[in-house]
This record gives C-alpha cells, structure tokens and sequence, in this order.
C-alpha cells in the first residue's frame, strides 16, 4: 500500500465526516508549534491559459507546453494523437456553456487559489513536524471539463479546479451520485489530499487479509491526516451528513456490537468486507440510516482509542506498527452505550 504516486477516482474516493463531538478541539489546542517550520508551496495557475486555448492551435502549444496535464487530465494516450486532444480540449474550453458560467464559478469560489495554496503550506507545515524529509510539492491548478478531479504524487499536486464546485454547479460531473458530489467542494480538497499523501507513511502487513487489518489501515490514515490538519472540521475529513453523525455517535456501541455479533472482524472475503469499507450510500446490513464505509469510520475510533491509551506511542511508531491485532488489542476499545 505504499507507493510514490497517488490518484483519486470519483469510484474509489473514501472520506467520511465528523460532528462536534468529535476530537476537533483536543486536536487543535494540542497542536504542536510549528513557527519555526517555513514552507513555501510553488503555485502554478494555468486555469486561464487553458481557458484560453479555445483555437485548435492554441491547444496544440498548450499540450506541447504541458504534456503531463494532455496525459492524465485529457488522456492523451487513449487517443494517441495531439490532434484529437486538442480538439476535445477546444470543445471544452470554447464551449459558451463552459466559458461563460462554469469556468466563471470556477474563479468566483476561488479567486486567486492563494487560499488554497496557504492551506496547503499550514498542513505541509504540521506534516514536517513530525517527518522533517517530507519534500514540499509543486500546486498546480488546471481545468479538466469535469473528467477527472486531481491527481497527487510526492512532487506534484494538481487540482482540476471546475470539479470542486459542489453538487450546485451549474453542471458537474456526470454519474456521480449526490453522496459523493458534496465532497466535491474547495473545503475539501486539502484534507482529501493529504489523505493520500500521508498514507505513504501508512506501513501494513500484506498477508493479512481480514477486515479488522483494513479497518486499522484506513483508522491510521485519517489519524495521520487529522495531526497535518488538526484545527480543521472533522467533517471535511470524512464526509457525512451532520445527521448520519449525529446518529453513529449515538449508536456507536450497537455498532460495534454488529461487528462482534457477526463475527466480522476477521472476514477475509473481499466481497464481505468491501460492504463496510467499500463506497456505498448506506451499510444496509447494520441499519437503512447507517451510511456507507462505516468500518472505516470505527477503525479510525479504534486508533484514537489506542493513542489515548498509549501516551507514549508517538505518530511515527503509530505508522510504522503493521500489526493490527495488537493495536486493537491495546486500543481497549469498548464504545460506551
């Protein structure tokens, strides 16, 4: 599960939310200092050079200037000629539609991006805290017709910034369901990232297969993404309605109680397992109110409760223990209710 390279899919996204009671606050006033901690993000707009490239030549000098962006964002290798990039690239970008009212949401939410990029630095800053290597990556900022969202590596962010404008867009991407679009917003795009960047630092035993290894996996994930972000909503972390956090909150132990009482915590069957961690609207199988990706939600309540029981672990140990059972076993966790 480690790699240098990191993208998301609207498909394989796994964020989730969190409410007032959740850890926000002793997260934030816990925060380590990070004055000393300078970090100076390179942000690159081509937002409206792109917007530009509205003539068949113009497109052709913008794909000669960014390759990258023509391979991933407009993918140039599926089509295997310029030519054919370029003129998708030009219906897009001359398109009235896209022009006149997208694009111009597009600058309205974002004005400068310098918002953006000065969350990126404060995360990046917190992330150096506690591994001093991290290399601080380029921000870019493109625009994709609303193919593709971005794409993350460790020398690189880019962001296709019109498929951040939340589910009252004036268009948005087709065949996204309603759930998943409202974590197409700005808000949520640097904790998204960092969730994927972070992850690199996630170390995991390959030969366990069982839920309960997943659902470690995933609750280190977003306690490592919490501690580069740690003033910001647990909401734009994870990605529930406030009711749906309202409600697991108050229903935690009778959840837990549906891992224990059916014996899930150490299923190995993908199938099995992908309906509590995999994205769906609901985990219908414990209730019709309890939202999708529910075992990740509870691994990561299983890895506060083994930092809040372990003091003296600190975020790198955290990381590197691969051995989900034990953590679990230390974690002593046992939802009240």
């Amino acid at each position: 599960m480690q790699s240098n390279k990191y993208y998301i899919l609207t498909s394989l996204i796994s964020l989730i939310v969190f409410s007032a009671c959740s850890h926000k606050d002793d997260f934030c006033e816990e925060a380590p200092n990070i004055s000393n901690i300078d970090v100076n993000i390179p942000l690159k707009d081509l937002t409206d050079d792109m917007i530009g490239s509205d003539t068949q030549n113009e497109a052709l000098e913008f794909i000669q200037k960014h390759p990258f962006i023509a391979d991933y964002f407009f993918e140039r290798r599926r089509y295997g000629q310029d030519s054919i990039v370029a003129k998708n690239m030009v219906n897009i970008f001359s398109n009235p539609a896209y022009k006149d009212t997208l694009y111009q949401q597009v600058k309205n939410n974002f004005d400068d991006f310098e918002g953006l990029k000065s969350e990126f630095e404060l995360a990046f800053r917190y992330y150096k805290n506690y591994y001093p290597e991290v290399v601080v990556p380029e921000l870019e900022i493109v625009l994709a017709g609303l193919q593709k969202d971005l794409f993350v590596s460790d020398s690189l962010i880019s962001i296709a910034a019109d498929y951040f404008l939340g589910p009252d867009a004036a268009y948005v991407p087709n065949g996204v369901p309603e759930y998943i679009l409202m974590r197409y917003e700005k808000e949520y795009i640097v904790p998204m990232t960092m969730l994927l960047l972070t992850q690199k630092q996630n170390e995991t035993d390959q030969s366990d297969q069982t839920l309960l290894a997943d659902m470690v996996f995933y609750g280190k994930s977003y306690y490592m993404t919490k501690m580069t972000i740690p003033c910001t909503s647990d909401s734009l972390l994870i990605g529930y309605t406030a009711k749906e956090m309202e409600d697991i909150n108050k229903n935690e132990h009778i959840i837990w109680a549906n891992f224990l009482e059916n014996d899930l915590l150490y299923e190995t069957s993908h199938f099995m397992k992908n309906k509590f961690i995999g994205e769906r609207p609901k985990t219908f199988e414990i209730s019709q109110e309890c939202p999708g990706r529910i075992g990740i939600w509870v691994g990561w309540q299983i890895v506060q409760s083994y930092m809040k029981n372990n003091p003296d672990v600190t975020l790198q140990e955290l990381m590197k223990n691969n051995d989900a059972q034990e953590i679990f076993s230390l974690s002593k966790y046992k939802p009240k209710g």
